[in-house]
């Protein structure tokens, strides 16, 4: 329980200093929010398409984090080599 609350709160804390940081950085330095991509404004490109793949590469890591844990947790409730009730 412990470990998939740390995993989570890992995850989380990752999720929202990549999300927050940009606009931080585009705060503190006012030539990146005049900046334009095909007509649209670097912050908008950054904050509508470039985040999607971070929080994707997030949930993934988490999913195969969370699958590992709970195959660690059901050998050590069930091992492998324990005969089946009958």
């Amino acid at each position: 329980m412990r470990a998939q609350l740390g995993l989570s709160l890992m995850c989380l804390t990752v999720a929202l200093a990549v999300t927050a940081s940009f606009p931080v950085i585009a705060a503190l330095v006012p030539k990146i929010s005049r900046m334009t991509v095909g007509g649209l404004p670097v912050t908008l490109v950054v904050l509508g398409f470039a985040f999607y793949p971070v929080l994707l590469a997030v949930g993934w890591f988490y999913t195969r984090q969370a699958r590992q844990l709970e195959a660690r947790f059901t050998d050590l409730v069930d091992p492998p080599t324990r005969p089946p009730d009958v």
